[in-house]
């Protein structure tokens, strides 16, 4: 049975930090394969400055192909074929079902997104069923739940985000050092976020 971690988000746009998180995720041998899932829609954030859903998509897979382990370190567009918005429970349950038998799912997330867990649609469900990897995030505890879920006390810490990123491209700031480089030439090109 393949151990995998999912790892969702919008990945607007897939910087450094998140794949510097999904290699040590791979190396602490915390599961086989790690996928990012690109959420087309977030039902808890604003569509906002949010690029094409495919766009994002092929920044993924750029970023994925750049890492150490690109035969361990995936992406998915699974969401973009589901209802929208996408609900996580909605995707694990299409994930099982297709895969129930030869995958075990885990999810990778955030300490921020933890805070708002109980907002998500049927959150028992996953809190039972999968096992939560949660990575910490600058200015939030993990109180919450605590007793559910694996803390990555350890894992690596970046301060800066997407949202960082997006600014700094809208004010015609250098931004390359935070994505992989065909990222940052494939946001130039199709002049993204400005």
């Amino acid at each position: 049975m393949k151990s995998v971690a999912l790892y969702f988000g919008s990945f607007n746009p897939i910087h450094k930090g998140h794949i510097a998180l999904a290699e040590w995720v791979v190396e602490q041998g915390l599961c086989d394969e790690l996928i990012f899932i690109v959420s087309p829609q977030n039902p808890l954030k604003e569509q906002g400055d949010l690029a094409p859903e495919f766009t994002r998509y092929e920044m993924c897979e750029m970023a994925c192909q750049a890492s150490r382990y690109p035969d361990r370190i995936k992406v998915s567009a699974v969401e973009f074929v589901l209802e929208k918005p996408s609900y996580t429970i909605n995707t694990l349950r299409y994930l099982r079902e297709q895969f129930g038998s030869e995958m075990q799912f885990s999810i990778l997330l955030g300490a921020d997104n933890i805070e708002c867990f109980d907002k998500w649609r049927e959150y028992e469900e996953i809190l039972r069923d999968y096992p939560l990897l949660v990575y910490p995030r600058e200015g939030y505890s993990v109180k919450k739940f605590a007793d559910k879920i694996t803390f990555l006390a350890n894992a690596p810490l970046f301060d800066y985000a997407a949202t960082d990123i997006r600014k700094e491209i809208a004010e015609g700031k250098n931004f390359t050092d935070k994505v992989c480089s065909a990222v940052a030439k494939y946001i130039i090109q199709n002049e993204l976020y400005r």
